[in-house]
């Protein structure tokens, strides 16, 4: 399976930039993990804090960059990886979702007050091509106040990683 095509809006340094998926995972090895949304738990701050804290055993396991996807624009995004102090991982907000719902795994989370979000996976990309994905079970039960976190670690995607 080949990642979406999309064009990611960020804005840094005081102006507004695209990035593509082409720009994001040609010719690369990429670890995306996605969350349901910044600031929405500590699970989330958890899932993300490991990642960065992970980097170096990315990077000796040949993988260029991290990456973390939600449903949010690219302030949020921003703000909530200045307050946690992550360094390594790199933001991806998916504003409108269009990544997410390429990708298969764009839930309804309405108990929550959300609306449309991502459910939680990891995978590994290598140029282009989704190379290993763990998504949490249960997807069909989001609606519910149901948000696993058991395959969608740095842990479990470095012991894959290790064992290639």
């Amino acid at each position: 399976m080949r990642v979406p095509y999309t064009n990611f809006k960020t804005f840094e340094k005081d102006e507004w930039t695209e990035i593509d998926t082409e720009d994001i995972f040609s010719e690369k090895k990429i670890v995306v993990f996605a969350i349901d949304g910044a600031f929405t738990s500590g699970l989330n701050d958890k899932h993300i804090q490991e990642y960065d804290n992970a980097y170096h055993n990315f990077k000796t396991a040949g993988i260029d960059e991290l990456y973390c996807v939600s449903v949010n624009d690219t302030f949020v995004m921003n703000a909530w990886f200045n307050k946690l102090g992550i360094k390594n991982v790199k933001p991806l907000g998916d504003g409108e979702g269009v990544f997410t719902q390429g990708m298969g795994v764009l839930v309804n989370k309405p108990k929550q007050g959300f609306g449309m979000r991502s459910w939680r996976y990891s995978m590994l990309v290598n140029n282009g091509e989704v190379e290993k994905l763990f998504e949490e079970p249960g997807k069909n039960n989001a609606s519910d106040d149901h948000d696993p976190f058991e395959v969608s670690g740095s842990n479990t995607m470095i012991k894959y990683l290790e064992s290639k």
